[in-house]
């Protein structure tokens, strides 16, 4: 007797209502670009909005055909599918991918593809894969060794090319896989306080409260004297060598940090969007000032409106109840993925949802944090509402793997 895939009668209730989210945040994103090219005379496919809409369709496509792709195969090829990602992130600077002076695209003619969306999805795969392993012992800080280098790999790749903000995605998203896998959050504490030492070095007070916090943690792990010294050593060093660092940044890196602590550093220069994001979401009161009268968004004050400061646009036109559905949409989305993780009964494929839920959460919580001021302007977009081809398909095929490995395949 032959044998069938029943997919229909596995789709659970979850998964109806993750696509029904997903699809609602899609709607309010065309929302938010129709009204941002609404006077602008070109042809329906030359705008963002008729641009948007096509690339959202190809991300269906893409998402309906991960989800026919067997789970086996995921899982056996998520180290070659990987290596495949960072041979792509690689080409761009031998193929002549130059773009506003970085490295980060494949051009073909009109069409612009940015490899590290997908490679986003591929290291997911390989971290899951490794983590997966019956043999792990994840509970030994060597175990957590490889997995922090399948992230970093790529972080340092796009980092040079040179994009903060994706790099930044990386690094992040494999720190939650960590915790759902079963890792010693002192572990996880001792790979962070590199970080942190130079982040807090730029301010002497701060340096000072973060070194009093390392001295606890590291009393109370009661760790062997010696390791406890090294760790101390080598963090309170890091603090010093911060001004080489920062040193190393692009100009523009420089500034966007900078304009976090005080936008009105330079108000007309890396403080302007900043300002004027802020200007828009204040502006729109609680109802917003309705579709298509947004006056920062038309009259062009706001740049990068269909982008990166799409939540501006929304802040604006909708208002404060605008924004809340937003963001309870996102709070939604986010909490149905961890609800499937939690259902999925082998590791592998609840890491890799895991997976997704913090691209995804990371992506909201730092674009949103950056329209309003909170963190600097690192160029994340904001899932399915900014325009942006190759960063919509990215998300529409997180999702279709989320859909993928959630299935019941009965055969």
């Amino acid at each position: 007797m032959k044998k069938t895939i029943q997919i229909g009668s596995s789709i659970s209730n979850t998964n109806i209502l993750i696509a029904f989210t997903v699809f609602l945040l899609s709607v309010a994103g065309l929302m938010a670009l129709y009204s941002s090219s609404l006077h602008v005379d070109a042809p329906f496919f030359k705008k963002v909005f008729g641009k948007q809409l096509l690339w959202m369709l190809i991300g269906l496509f893409a998402a309906f055909s991960v989800v026919l792709v067997q789970k086996k195969v995921l899982f056996d090829g998520a180290f070659v599918f990987y290596w495949f990602g960072i041979a792509l992130l690689i080409l761009p600077y031998f193929l002549g991918g130059t773009a506003a002076g970085t490295n980060r695209w494949f051009i073909l003619g009109p069409f612009h593809f940015q490899p590290s969306e997908l490679v986003k999805i591929l290291t997911i795969l390989a971290i899951a894969r490794y983590l997966s392993r019956n043999d792990l012992i994840i509970s030994d800080f060597k175990s957590l060794l490889m997995p922090m280098l399948l992230a970093f790999l790529p972080m340092a790749i796009v980092f040079k090319q040179p994009d903060l903000g994706t790099s930044m995605i990386f690094l992040m998203l494999v720190f939650p896989m960590l915790i759902w896998a079963g890792a010693r959050t002192y572990h996880l504490f001792i790979i962070l306080a590199p970080a942190l030492s130079i982040i807090t070095a730029f301010n002497f007070y701060s340096f000072f409260i973060w070194v009093l916090i390392l001295i606890v943690v590291l009393y109370i792990s009661k760790e062997k004297i010696w390791i406890a010294i090294i760790l101390f050593v080598f963090n309170l060093s890091l603090g010093f060598v911060t001004p080489v660092l920062w040193n190393r940044l692009k100009p523009y890196q420089q500034n966007r940090i900078m304009t976090l602590f005080n936008v009105n550093v330079d108000p007309q220069g890396s403080g302007y969007q900043v300002i004027q994001s802020q200007i828009a979401i204040g502006s729109g009161g609680f109802f917003g000032k309705g579709l298509g009268n947004g006056t920062q968004t038309h009259l062009k004050f706001l740049p990068e409106q269909h982008n990166d400061f799409i939540f501006s646009v929304i802040g604006e036109e909708y208002g404060f109840v605008g924004v809340m559905v937003v963001l309870l949409l996102f709070f939604v989305l986010i909490y149905f993925l961890i609800t499937v993780a939690f259902r999925l009964r082998d590791r592998f494929s609840s890491l890799v949802v895991i997976g997704v839920a913090s691209v995804l959460f990371f992506h909201v919580f730092i674009n949103i944090a950056m329209t309003v001021g909170l963190m600097p302007v690192t160029g994340l977009p904001l899932p399915f509402l900014s325009y942006g081809g190759s960063f919509i398909i990215s998300c529409m095929l997180m999702i279709g793997l989320v859909f993928n490995i959630s299935l019941d395949r009965r055969r």
